[in-house]
């Protein structure tokens, strides 16, 4: 019996002795990662990291965080931020976001509030800690912007995962709704988004900042607008100028609501709408769906020769 206490001692001190020296090294190395973020350029401001949870578990909690690129174009704040592990599996996480969080854009200040934001993943056991797999999800969240508009939605679920493409290729999976969008632009039931995202870098403990997106390969995204759909899929990559450009297929179902939506929404001028659905309904043949290509180029979206809103810029 006083071997077998004597064990139990010995286990229980040689594991209280990792999990300290566990937590001395989790806080170490979430402060080297954001002074490496600071060393890379990046405006880096937090308050403290702090871990407990023993015996089980290491919980990290930084405070006052603020971050923003070396180029300045976004910022993002929240009071803090959890990172919840297991001592057993610490390369498992699930990081816990306040109700809470605000994000600058330019001069737009924006203000995001969710119920129960959780983020969950894990890095592979190798050197590199290359990523293994994040999933987003939330309860009902929405984005209040300083100008007056606002975005809101019930749901929220999003996944990154390595990609068979290639070692810088990730699955990418999005799902929200119902979502209320700024007026005019009527609200969508549901919106999806199924694709594969080439970066120029693999996402593991070498990336150091924001990785650039190569290109964008959408198997599927699919808008959702009361009895009219739009499900989109092709290939994108930003041109020299930053502006995603390539050729989408656009399916439209029930196209003529859609076109009305459009219109009321300001996508579309009413000087416009009479040529461009004279187009469509050559096109259409009599059918409520159709079928046609879109080309982003030169930083403008257009279809049937239209002129239809400007390409989304990413650097």
């Amino acid at each position: 019996m006083r071997v077998l206490v004597g064990l139990v001692v010995a286990a229980a001190l040689l594991y209280g002795g990792y999990w300290f020296v566990g937590q001395s090294q989790v806080e170490n190395r979430t402060e080297a990662a954001l002074e490496n973020l600071a060393a890379a350029g990046w405006h880096v401001r937090y308050g403290t990291v702090n871990t407990t949870g023993f015996p089980s578990r290491f919980d990290t909690t930084i405070t006052d965080l603020h971050l923003a690129p070396p180029d300045g174009r976004w910022a993002w704040a929240a009071p803090f931020v959890q990172a919840l592990a297991l001592s057993y599996r610490p390369n498992r996480i699930i990081a816990a976001f306040p109700p809470e969080q605000e994000i600058v854009v330019g001069q737009e200040r924006m203000t995001l509030r969710t119920d129960r934001l959780r983020a969950s993943g894990g890095v592979g056991l190798t050197p590199d800690l290359p990523l293994d797999q994040v999933v987003i999800e939330s309860g009902p969240w929405d984005v209040v912007g300083s100008s007056g508009w606002r975005v809101a939605a019930e749901r929220l679920l999003a996944a990154l995962r390595p990609s068979a493409a290639g070692p810088r290729h990730y699955d990418l999976y999005l799902e929200t709704g119902p979502l209320t969008l700024p007026a005019p632009a009527p609200p969508l039931s549901a919106v999806r988004l199924d694709g594969v995202v080439e970066l120029d870098r693999p996402l593991d403990r070498r990336i150091g900042g924001a990785p650039d997106l190569v290109a964008l390969a959408i198997s599927e995204a699919r808008l959702q607008a009361g009895e009219g759909a739009l499900t989109l899929r092709g290939d994108l990559a930003p041109d020299e100028a930053g502006f995603l450009a390539g050729v989408l297929t656009v399916a439209a179902e029930d196209w003529r609501a859609l076109l009305t939506a459009a219109e009321q929404a300001g996508l579309l001028g009413v000087a416009a709408r009479e040529p461009f659905e004279r187009g469509l309904e050559a096109a259409a043949q009599g059918s409520d769906t159709i079928e046609i290509p879109v080309t982003l180029a030169n930083g403008v979206v257009s279809a049937l020769g239209f002129p239809l809103a400007a390409a989304p810029r990413l650097r």
